[in-house]
């Protein structure tokens, strides 16, 4: 990448960013586990940033 440009290196980094988080939603689609309902989830996150800031 030593000779490419700095535009070209940002759309190559934002094209492997783009890949990986479409491969990361795909995954979350693909996930045979139930969902959650967005209030438990919240809960769940509000109990670990607790244990986090804790810790």
């Amino acid at each position: 990448m030593k000779n490419e440009s700095p535009d070209t290196q940002h759309q190559l980094g934002k094209a492997t960013y783009d890949a990986w988080f479409k491969a990361q939603v795909q995954t979350s689609l693909d996930d045979p586990r139930p969902s959650i309902p967005n209030e438990e989830a919240k809960h769940l996150m509000a109990i670990k940033r607790q244990k986090l800031r804790k810790a």
